[in-house]
């Protein structure tokens, strides 16, 4: 892993939060790679932290969806296959379709406002082309479909499934200038007003007909991706010197 952070400078965040903030930039500007080794002590070196605040900055990272650790393995920038891609999107039908039925029967009117006004943000992040912002709106509309079933068990299990998909969607929609924000906005509409209308099974048709639409999108983000490879390699060649100095 190429030296491609510098000293700390002071914040309103927390240490870990800066530390996270950084190498979340990192990794949606493609300076770090999909798939790329994540290196605790090296980053502890570069940011000037102890090894405590680089840890806790990870954990915060892997809950997000941008960091991939695995038991007895090393840690690494998110990357997904179109197979992985595949898996994710199967088991998204089944959980998150149950939490969309689920959501419609529960929803109240001051809930369905709520969902409402992260539509209306996701639409404005859309129109205005900021990427980072509408990936925020668009999973904070999916959690709170997920808060409304009232089931801790099934948001844990679909924040673990999903979250990483919208990482790679951040990274992928960096890099693929020509996606089309405002259509994947409106594709949450129907879902929205299924809902609304404490339909369960207009809400699971809804809900089948965009997530066919998310997938199809998706999959070109794939190669999207694939396209920061020259950018950062020519930023790791230029820095490697430094990286090896930090031992």
């Amino acid at each position: 892993m190429a030296m491609v952070f510098g000293r700390l400078t002071s914040s309103t965040l927390t240490l870990r939060g800066r530390v996270a903030e950084q190498i979340r930039e990192a990794i949606l500007s493609g300076t770090l790679r999909e798939g790329e080794k994540i290196v605790e002590r090296k980053l502890a070196s570069q940011f000037g932290t102890s090894l405590a605040v680089v840890r806790e900055a990870i954990i915060q990272l892997e809950s997000e969806g941008f960091i991939t650790k695995w038991p007895n393995a090393s840690t690494h920038v998110t990357k997904l296959s179109p197979v992985e891609i595949d898996k994710i999107f199967a088991c998204r039908e089944v959980f998150e379709g149950f939490a969309v039925e689920e959501a419609s029967r529960l929803a109240t009117p001051q809930n369905i406002e709520s969902l409402k006004a992260l539509f209306l943000e996701m639409v404005d992040a859309a129109r205005a082309q900021d990427s980072k912002s509408f990936i925020r709106k668009d999973l904070a509309f999916h959690e709170k479909i997920w808060d409304l079933t009232g089931n801790e068990y099934l948001q844990s299990a679909l924040r673990r499934i999903i979250r990483p998909l919208f990482a790679f969607s951040s990274i992928g929609v960096a890099a693929r200038r020509s996606f089309d924000l405002l259509e994947d906005a409106n594709l949450h509409l129907p879902l929205l007003n299924a809902i609304k209308s404490n339909d369960p099974q207009a809400s699971r048709k809804a809900y089948q007909a965009a997530l066919a639409e998310w997938r199809a999108m998706h999959l070109p983000l794939v190669n999207a991706t694939k396209s920061n490879g020259p950018q950062a390699a020519i930023l790791e060649e230029a820095t490697e010197p430094f990286a090896e100095s930090c031992g």
